[in-house]
């Protein structure tokens, strides 16, 4: 293991900032659910259903900047700003690209889109409304993405946590302006919400575009770079991608089918499990903060070429995920009755589900920290990514959700076994994630196939 105290000190600091970012996501999540619920219930459904595409989006959008932050730390460890201003330039293009197409999918098809997750019309008609107003957010988002988690792989991560959280209070104060049409402003409902959202996200470009003009000092990315683009980097960047995005969609599929099969057996276990994940989300914030990390640190470390120190990382990395996990077991523990306090109106017998629900969550977050770490942030950052792919996918579809169908359907277990055996393969995948890293053949050097 890494023995020097500077290395936990930077670790620290690294993790801080994007804990906080990570906390202000998930409270962003739920910001304009949370608002517009004094307008109904219909128009908390609609504002639901109308996010649905942006989960969508946000996949493509986080595997193709994941994919950057990857590349980027590399070159960031051969402190290699030609080629780092190279790869921005190609995830740029990418990120614009899916962008326009999908905002144009989602204005021309809003109501078909829709359709596709809710059948009242007067549902539908509030969720076209939201959607083809915030779909503008999409690219405005998308391009915050792709500058911040540019700055992160090379450990730049405390003016993305000041920028987001700035973008949280934009948020919170046009819902409350909009929404309701306080202090004077017109009333616009879920469209104020949408609203809301956008200029959000236009304010995190405008910080984005402020420090990249006048403070950011190692890439100084700027217009005249955006065309610098090779064949060989798009080709690279593309091959680096694409793994990690059909990781993604492959998992969103997933958790789906999960929903769904805990669906099929009572649509009270859909609510229990809805508030369950609550407590799922909140600890998922320290174990992102350590697995993004994990990737800039180790891809830093392959781009400066020392090998027995990725090694070293690597280790060092398992243990750290193994207390990380300790601690998110500990803490849905704690809190999972003061989440329940949240939800007075909710049956005894669906907060008894929720109860049980996290309490099979705790247990799962024991390994949920070494999976996250190993996959997203050690082998990942090592350029390892194909093997991770294989690993994420094929577990969960060759071994929990064969597993969950099998409990729920033909032995006919209680609910909340099902629910544990529909995650049951991340204590697979962890078993074979820590034998390749202690074993060290997972090394990947993706700037030499750029070259």
């Amino acid at each position: 293991m890494i023995k020097e105290r500077g290395f936990y000190t930077r670790l620290l600091a690294m993790m801080l900032p994007l804990a906080i970012q990570e906390l202000i996501n998930f409270c962003v999540q739920i910001l304009d659910t949370v608002m517009v619920g004094s307008l109904g219930d219909h128009a908390v459904s609609a504002v639901t259903v109308a996010g649905q595409p942006y989960f969508i989006f946000s996949v493509f959008a986080f595997g193709l900047t994941s994919a950057g932050a990857v590349m980027i730390s590399q070159y960031w460890g051969q402190k290699n700003i030609e080629k780092i201003k190279q790869v921005m330039s190609s995830m740029l293009w990418a990120v614009v690209v899916v962008s326009i197409v999908y905002m144009s999918l989602c204005a021309l098809f809003p109501a078909q889109i829709i359709r596709l997750f809710a059948n009242e019309e007067s549902i539908i008609q509030l969720g076209v409304s939201y959607l083809r107003v915030v779909v503008i957010s999409y690219l405005l988002n998308g391009l915050s993405m792709w500058y911040f988690s540019s700055l992160s792989a090379k450990e730049n991560v405390k003016i993305s946590a000041l920028v987001y959280t700035g973008s949280f209070f934009v948020n919170l104060l046009f819902n409350y302006l909009l929404i309701y049409g306080n202090f004077g402003f017109p009333k616009l409902g879920v469209v104020g919400a949408a609203v809301g959202t956008i200029l959000a996200r236009s304010f995190q470009l405008v910080c984005a575009s402020i420090y990249a003009r006048y403070h950011e000092k190692d890439i100084r990315f700027g217009l005249q770079d955006v065309m610098d683009v090779s064949k060989n980097m798009i080709t690279t960047f593309l091959r680096t991608s694409l793994p990690i995005i059909g990781d993604d969609l492959i998992w969103s599929l997933a958790v789906s089918v999960q929903l769904a099969v805990i669906g099929r057996m009572s649509s009270e276990y859909v609510a229990a499990a809805s508030i369950a994940s609550l407590a799922q989300q909140f600890v998922m914030i320290l174990i992102l903060s350590i697995s993004k990390s994990a990737t800039i640190t180790v891809g830093k470390a392959v781009g400066q070429g020392d090998h027995d120190r990725v090694l070293k990382i690597g280790r060092t990395f398992l243990v750290l995920a193994t207390l990380i996990g300790f601690i998110a077991f500990s803490t849905v523990l704690l809190i999972r009755t003061p989440i329940l306090w949240m939800y007075p109106n909710v049956s005894i017998q669906t907060k008894e589900l929720a109860y049980s629900f996290m309490g099979v969550i705790a247990l799962i977050m024991l390994g949920a920290g070494i999976e996250n770490t190993a996959i997203v942030g050690v082998l990942r950052g090592a350029g390892d990514i194909h093997f991770a792919f294989k690993i994420d996918a094929g577990c969960m579809w060759f071994v929990g959700i064969p597993m969950g169908l099998l409990a729920a359907f033909v032995w006919k277990l209680p609910v909340t076994y099902v629910y544990f055996f529909l995650r049951c393969d991340i204590f697979l995948k962890i078993t074979i994630c820590t034998i390749r890293i202690l074993k060290g053949n997972y090394i990947k050097d993706i700037t030499q196939k750029s070259v």
